[in-house]
Protein backbone atom coordinates (compact mmCIF):
# COMPACT_ATOMS: atom_id res chain seq x y z
CA UNK A 1 0.00 0.00 0.00
CA UNK A 2 1.37 3.48 -1.02
CA UNK A 3 1.56 6.04 2.22
CA UNK A 4 -0.84 9.29 1.51
CA UNK A 5 1.10 12.53 0.55
CA UNK A 6 0.33 14.85 3.04
CA UNK A 7 -0.49 18.30 1.73
CA UNK A 8 2.11 21.12 1.71
CA UNK A 9 -0.41 23.70 2.50
CA UNK A 10 -3.94 23.56 4.67
CA UNK A 11 -6.47 26.00 4.42
CA UNK A 12 -7.92 27.20 7.88
CA UNK A 13 -11.78 29.24 7.24
CA UNK A 14 -13.79 29.73 10.80
CA UNK A 15 -16.71 30.88 10.08
CA UNK A 16 -19.84 31.02 11.70
CA UNK A 17 -23.12 31.65 10.41
CA UNK A 18 -22.27 32.86 7.09
CA UNK A 19 -23.18 30.09 4.77
CA UNK A 20 -23.99 32.29 1.39
CA UNK A 21 -20.60 33.63 1.87
CA UNK A 22 -18.86 30.65 2.44
CA UNK A 23 -20.07 29.55 -0.62
CA UNK A 24 -18.46 31.86 -2.59
CA UNK A 25 -15.56 31.64 -0.83
CA UNK A 26 -15.10 28.32 -1.56
CA UNK A 27 -15.64 28.70 -4.99
CA UNK A 28 -12.82 31.04 -6.03
CA UNK A 29 -10.72 27.95 -3.62
CA UNK A 30 -12.38 25.57 -6.24
CA UNK A 31 -11.08 28.06 -9.17
CA UNK A 32 -7.15 28.17 -7.95
CA UNK A 33 -4.88 27.75 -10.89
CA UNK A 34 -2.97 23.96 -10.89
CA UNK A 35 0.03 23.99 -8.68
CA UNK A 36 3.00 21.38 -8.31
CA UNK A 37 1.92 20.51 -4.09
CA UNK A 38 -1.33 19.53 -2.76
CA UNK A 39 -3.30 21.55 -0.65
CA UNK A 40 -6.20 21.08 1.73
CA UNK A 41 -9.21 23.50 3.18
CA UNK A 42 -10.68 23.07 6.82
CA UNK A 43 -13.98 24.99 7.13
CA UNK A 44 -13.83 25.10 11.08
CA UNK A 45 -17.77 25.60 12.10
CA UNK A 46 -17.58 27.95 14.97
CA UNK A 47 -20.80 26.92 16.61
CA UNK A 48 -22.88 27.92 13.14
CA UNK A 49 -26.89 27.38 13.36
CA UNK A 50 -27.50 28.05 9.66
CA UNK A 51 -26.91 25.34 6.36
CA UNK A 52 -23.09 25.95 6.63
CA UNK A 53 -21.97 22.18 6.69
CA UNK A 54 -24.16 21.40 3.62
CA UNK A 55 -22.25 23.99 1.66
CA UNK A 56 -19.48 22.32 2.73
CA UNK A 57 -20.57 18.99 1.95
CA UNK A 58 -21.86 20.24 -1.71
CA UNK A 59 -18.14 21.27 -2.52
CA UNK A 60 -17.01 18.61 -1.22
CA UNK A 61 -18.57 16.55 -3.58
CA UNK A 62 -17.71 18.19 -6.57
CA UNK A 63 -14.05 17.12 -5.98
CA UNK A 64 -12.63 20.28 -6.93
CA UNK A 65 -10.88 20.86 -3.48
CA UNK A 66 -10.14 18.65 -0.98
CA UNK A 67 -11.95 19.74 1.56
CA UNK A 68 -12.76 18.84 5.21
CA UNK A 69 -15.78 20.47 7.62
CA UNK A 70 -14.96 20.48 11.25
CA UNK A 71 -17.11 21.75 14.07
CA UNK A 72 -15.80 23.59 16.91
CA UNK A 73 -18.52 24.58 19.44
CA UNK A 74 -16.96 27.23 21.26
CA UNK A 75 -17.76 30.83 19.82
CA UNK A 76 -14.60 32.58 19.87
CA UNK A 77 -12.18 33.37 16.44
CA UNK A 78 -9.22 31.95 17.80
CA UNK A 79 -10.77 28.68 18.86
CA UNK A 80 -11.65 28.53 15.46
CA UNK A 81 -8.27 29.44 14.13
CA UNK A 82 -6.84 26.99 16.65
CA UNK A 83 -9.18 24.42 15.71
CA UNK A 84 -8.00 24.55 11.84
CA UNK A 85 -4.20 24.25 13.24
CA UNK A 86 -4.87 21.25 15.11
CA UNK A 87 -6.51 19.85 12.25
CA UNK A 88 -4.21 20.33 9.81
CA UNK A 89 -2.08 17.71 7.77
CA UNK A 90 -0.04 20.66 6.04
CA UNK A 91 3.81 21.73 6.58
CA UNK A 92 2.02 25.19 6.17
CA UNK A 93 -1.08 27.02 7.55
CA UNK A 94 -3.09 29.56 5.45
CA UNK A 95 -5.76 31.36 7.10
CA UNK A 96 -8.88 33.07 5.44
CA UNK A 97 -11.69 34.96 6.67
CA UNK A 98 -15.03 33.43 5.67
CA UNK A 99 -15.97 36.78 3.85
CA UNK A 100 -13.45 36.72 0.92
CA UNK A 101 -13.30 35.82 -2.71
CA UNK A 102 -9.75 34.98 -4.05
CA UNK A 103 -7.63 35.74 -7.00
CA UNK A 104 -6.62 32.48 -8.90
CA UNK A 105 -2.93 32.54 -7.44
CA UNK A 106 -4.46 32.94 -4.14
CA UNK A 107 -2.25 30.00 -2.93
CA UNK A 108 0.74 30.97 -4.47
CA UNK A 109 1.44 33.20 -1.45
CA UNK A 110 3.03 29.83 0.31
CA UNK A 111 6.01 30.32 -1.73
CA UNK A 112 8.17 32.79 -0.21
CA UNK A 113 7.75 30.10 2.74
CA UNK A 114 8.80 27.16 1.00
CA UNK A 115 11.53 28.82 -0.33
CA UNK A 116 12.70 29.98 3.16
CA UNK A 117 12.78 33.63 2.45
CA UNK A 118 9.60 34.55 4.81
CA UNK A 119 8.52 33.20 7.92
CA UNK A 120 4.96 34.74 7.73
CA UNK A 121 3.04 35.79 4.16
CA UNK A 122 0.66 37.95 4.08
CA UNK A 123 -1.58 38.78 1.10
CA UNK A 124 -3.19 41.89 -0.75
CA UNK A 125 -7.00 42.32 0.79
CA UNK A 126 -8.65 44.64 -1.58
CA UNK A 127 -12.23 45.63 -0.90
CA UNK A 128 -15.42 44.13 -2.95
CA UNK A 129 -18.06 46.76 -2.38
CA UNK A 130 -21.53 45.72 -2.14
CA UNK A 131 -22.86 48.96 -2.56
CA UNK A 132 -21.26 52.31 -3.59
CA UNK A 133 -19.43 53.54 -0.70
CA UNK A 134 -19.73 57.10 0.18
CA UNK A 135 -17.00 59.21 -0.47
CA UNK A 136 -15.59 60.06 3.31
CA UNK A 137 -14.94 55.99 3.44
CA UNK A 138 -13.67 55.94 -0.27
CA UNK A 139 -10.88 58.56 0.87
CA UNK A 140 -10.20 56.57 4.46
CA UNK A 141 -9.35 53.47 1.94
CA UNK A 142 -7.12 55.28 -0.79
CA UNK A 143 -4.43 54.62 0.85
CA UNK A 144 -4.44 50.88 0.52
CA UNK A 145 -3.98 49.93 4.13
CA UNK A 146 -7.37 50.26 6.57
CA UNK A 147 -7.21 47.84 9.37
CA UNK A 148 -11.01 48.17 10.46
CA UNK A 149 -12.35 46.99 7.39
CA UNK A 150 -8.93 44.55 6.91
CA UNK A 151 -7.98 46.02 3.77
CA UNK A 152 -4.26 46.03 2.99
CA UNK A 153 -2.80 47.08 -0.85
CA UNK A 154 0.89 47.88 -0.77
CA UNK A 155 1.17 47.48 -4.22
CA UNK A 156 2.57 44.73 -7.20
CA UNK A 157 5.61 44.16 -5.60
CA UNK A 158 6.85 41.41 -2.69
CA UNK A 159 8.10 43.64 0.16
CA UNK A 160 9.23 42.99 3.48
CA UNK A 161 6.91 44.27 5.92
CA UNK A 162 6.46 44.92 9.94
CA UNK A 163 5.14 41.78 11.36
CA UNK A 164 2.09 43.56 13.09
CA UNK A 165 1.33 44.07 8.97
CA UNK A 166 -0.04 40.04 8.81
CA UNK A 167 -3.61 39.79 9.00
CA UNK A 168 -5.43 37.18 10.51
CA UNK A 169 -7.95 37.11 7.23
CA UNK A 170 -5.20 36.46 4.51
CA UNK A 171 -2.03 34.86 5.76
CA UNK A 172 0.34 31.96 5.28
CA UNK A 173 2.91 30.49 8.27
CA UNK A 174 4.35 27.58 9.35
CA UNK A 175 2.16 25.46 11.10
CA UNK A 176 4.59 24.76 13.96
CA UNK A 177 5.04 28.15 14.56
CA UNK A 178 1.17 28.30 16.45
CA UNK A 179 2.37 26.16 18.74
CA UNK A 180 5.73 27.21 19.42
CA UNK A 181 4.58 30.78 19.79
CA UNK A 182 1.21 29.84 21.75
CA UNK A 183 -1.25 30.87 19.34
CA UNK A 184 -3.62 33.39 19.38
CA UNK A 185 -4.97 36.04 21.49
CA UNK A 186 -8.94 36.12 22.32
CA UNK A 187 -10.74 37.59 19.41
CA UNK A 188 -14.33 37.69 17.81
CA UNK A 189 -16.74 36.94 21.01
CA UNK A 190 -20.44 37.82 20.46
CA UNK A 191 -21.17 41.17 22.22
CA UNK A 192 -22.35 39.29 25.40
CA UNK A 193 -18.94 38.02 25.57
CA UNK A 194 -16.69 41.08 24.77
CA UNK A 195 -15.12 41.82 28.14
CA UNK A 196 -13.04 38.78 26.92
CA UNK A 197 -12.33 39.91 24.17
CA UNK A 198 -8.03 40.35 23.21
CA UNK A 199 -5.22 41.23 20.34
CA UNK A 200 -6.29 38.66 18.52
CA UNK A 201 -3.64 38.08 15.90
CA UNK A 202 -1.64 40.93 16.73
CA UNK A 203 -0.92 39.08 19.60
CA UNK A 204 0.48 36.45 18.12
CA UNK A 205 2.68 38.84 15.39
CA UNK A 206 3.84 40.44 18.50
CA UNK A 207 5.43 37.42 19.82
CA UNK A 208 6.46 36.53 16.09
CA UNK A 209 8.50 39.80 15.55
CA UNK A 210 10.14 39.72 19.03
CA UNK A 211 11.56 36.41 18.23
CA UNK A 212 12.74 37.32 15.23
CA UNK A 213 11.28 35.89 12.23
CA UNK A 214 10.37 37.71 9.32
CA UNK A 215 7.18 38.67 7.11
CA UNK A 216 6.41 39.44 3.55
CA UNK A 217 3.31 40.77 1.59
CA UNK A 218 3.12 39.05 -1.73
CA UNK A 219 0.24 40.86 -3.86
CA UNK A 220 -0.18 37.39 -5.45
CA UNK A 221 -1.97 36.09 -2.73
CA UNK A 222 -5.00 38.65 -3.35
CA UNK A 223 -8.10 38.67 -1.70
CA UNK A 224 -11.19 40.34 -2.19
CA UNK A 225 -13.12 41.32 1.51
CA UNK A 226 -16.93 41.89 1.46
CA UNK A 227 -17.53 45.31 2.22
CA UNK A 228 -21.39 45.21 2.41
CA UNK A 229 -23.72 48.13 3.48
CA UNK A 230 -23.69 47.71 6.84
CA UNK A 231 -20.12 48.49 7.05
CA UNK A 232 -20.02 51.61 4.68
CA UNK A 233 -21.51 53.36 7.83
CA UNK A 234 -20.15 55.81 10.68
CA UNK A 235 -21.95 53.39 13.68
CA UNK A 236 -19.97 50.53 11.93
CA UNK A 237 -16.97 51.57 12.24
CA UNK A 238 -17.59 53.47 15.71
CA UNK A 239 -17.88 49.75 17.17
CA UNK A 240 -14.76 48.30 15.32
CA UNK A 241 -13.31 51.55 17.05
CA UNK A 242 -14.66 50.55 20.33
CA UNK A 243 -13.36 46.91 19.70
CA UNK A 244 -10.13 48.23 19.12
CA UNK A 245 -10.02 49.96 22.73
CA UNK A 246 -10.82 47.06 23.98
CA UNK A 247 -8.50 44.93 22.58
CA UNK A 248 -5.33 47.40 22.75
CA UNK A 249 -6.51 47.47 26.64
CA UNK A 250 -5.69 43.85 26.71
CA UNK A 251 -2.50 44.39 25.27
CA UNK A 252 -1.82 47.31 27.83
CA UNK A 253 -2.91 44.96 30.82
CA UNK A 254 -0.15 42.83 29.55
CA UNK A 255 2.80 45.15 28.94
CA UNK A 256 2.20 46.75 32.44
CA UNK A 257 2.40 42.93 34.06
CA UNK A 258 5.31 41.91 31.98
CA UNK A 259 3.58 38.79 30.55
CA UNK A 260 4.45 40.40 26.95
CA UNK A 261 6.56 43.76 25.54
CA UNK A 262 9.40 44.25 22.75
CA UNK A 263 9.99 46.85 20.32
CA UNK A 264 7.32 49.11 18.53
CA UNK A 265 6.36 49.14 15.07
CA UNK A 266 8.96 50.95 13.41
CA UNK A 267 7.28 51.25 9.68
CA UNK A 268 4.57 53.38 8.21
CA UNK A 269 1.81 50.75 8.17
CA UNK A 270 3.26 48.71 11.27
CA UNK A 271 2.53 52.11 12.91
CA UNK A 272 -0.98 51.93 11.39
CA UNK A 273 -2.08 48.72 12.07
CA UNK A 274 -1.59 49.15 15.41
CA UNK A 275 -3.69 51.23 16.82
CA UNK A 276 -5.27 54.36 16.05
CA UNK A 277 -5.19 56.18 19.44
CA UNK A 278 -1.21 56.02 18.90
CA UNK A 279 -1.92 58.71 15.81
CA UNK A 280 -2.24 62.24 16.66
CA UNK A 281 -5.47 63.52 15.46
CA UNK A 282 -3.42 66.98 13.93
CA UNK A 283 -1.73 64.04 11.88
CA UNK A 284 -4.52 62.54 10.41
CA UNK A 285 -5.94 66.04 9.45
CA UNK A 286 -3.35 66.79 7.67
CA UNK A 287 -3.70 63.54 6.10
CA UNK A 288 -6.56 63.64 5.02
CA UNK A 289 -6.65 67.61 3.64
CA UNK A 290 -4.01 66.44 1.01
CA UNK A 291 -6.68 64.19 -0.53
CA UNK A 292 -9.71 66.54 -0.92
CA UNK A 293 -9.81 68.78 -3.36
CA UNK A 294 -9.57 72.34 -3.11
CA UNK A 295 -13.64 72.97 -4.34
CA UNK A 296 -14.51 70.64 -1.33
CA UNK A 297 -11.67 70.83 1.03
CA UNK A 298 -13.46 72.54 4.07
CA UNK A 299 -16.26 70.64 3.48
CA UNK A 300 -14.87 67.34 3.45
CA UNK A 301 -12.65 68.57 6.32
CA UNK A 302 -15.25 69.51 8.37
CA UNK A 303 -16.92 65.99 8.47
CA UNK A 304 -13.67 64.32 8.69
CA UNK A 305 -13.10 66.26 12.44
CA UNK A 306 -16.61 64.63 12.73
CA UNK A 307 -15.85 61.22 11.83
CA UNK A 308 -12.28 61.26 13.81
CA UNK A 309 -13.57 62.26 16.87
CA UNK A 310 -17.10 59.98 16.60
CA UNK A 311 -14.19 56.95 16.41
CA UNK A 312 -11.83 58.41 18.98
CA UNK A 313 -14.76 58.62 21.56
CA UNK A 314 -16.04 54.81 20.99
CA UNK A 315 -12.26 53.69 21.00
CA UNK A 316 -11.56 55.63 24.59
CA UNK A 317 -15.14 53.95 25.13
CA UNK A 318 -14.26 50.67 24.83
CA UNK A 319 -10.80 51.25 26.78
CA UNK A 320 -12.25 52.55 29.83
CA UNK A 321 -15.16 49.67 29.42
CA UNK A 322 -12.12 47.13 29.46
CA UNK A 323 -10.34 48.63 32.32
CA UNK A 324 -13.54 48.88 34.41
CA UNK A 325 -13.93 45.30 33.90
CA UNK A 326 -10.97 44.28 34.74
CA UNK A 327 -9.95 46.42 37.76
CA UNK A 328 -13.15 44.53 39.23
CA UNK A 329 -13.10 41.30 38.41
CA UNK A 330 -9.62 39.40 39.62
CA UNK A 331 -10.79 36.71 37.68
CA UNK A 332 -10.90 38.21 34.48
CA UNK A 333 -7.52 40.25 35.23
CA UNK A 334 -6.13 36.13 35.76
CA UNK A 335 -7.75 35.47 32.18
CA UNK A 336 -5.88 38.94 30.49
CA UNK A 337 -2.07 37.68 31.84
CA UNK A 338 -2.59 34.25 31.50
CA UNK A 339 0.33 33.28 29.38
CA UNK A 340 -0.90 31.75 25.99
CA UNK A 341 -4.50 30.62 25.31
CA UNK A 342 -3.99 27.84 23.14
CA UNK A 343 -4.13 25.08 25.39
CA UNK A 344 -7.16 27.01 27.26
CA UNK A 345 -10.77 25.81 27.99
CA UNK A 346 -12.33 28.89 27.62
CA UNK A 347 -12.99 32.41 28.80
CA UNK A 348 -14.21 32.53 32.86
CA UNK A 349 -17.31 33.41 34.18
CA UNK A 350 -17.31 36.65 35.62
CA UNK A 351 -17.05 36.56 39.88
Amino acid sequence: MIAEVPPLVSVAVPTRNRARRLDRLLGTLAAQEAVSFGWEVIVVDNGSEDDTEEVVRRHAAGGSIVLRHVFEPRVGLHYGRHRGAREARGLYLAYLDDDMELSTTWIQGVDLLERRRADAVVGRILPLWEGRPPAWLRSLVDDGVYPPLGLLNLGEKRRAVDPLTVFGGNCFLPRRLIFELGGFHPDGFPRERRRYRGDGETGLMRKFRNSGFRSFYDPAATAYHVVSPERMSEAYLCARAYNQGISDSFAYFRDLHGVESGPKPCSRVGRAVETCRRLPLSDLLRTIRTKVTRWGRRVVSRRYVDLLRSFRAAYEDGWRYHQREVDGDPNLLQYVLREQFLDEEGAPESS
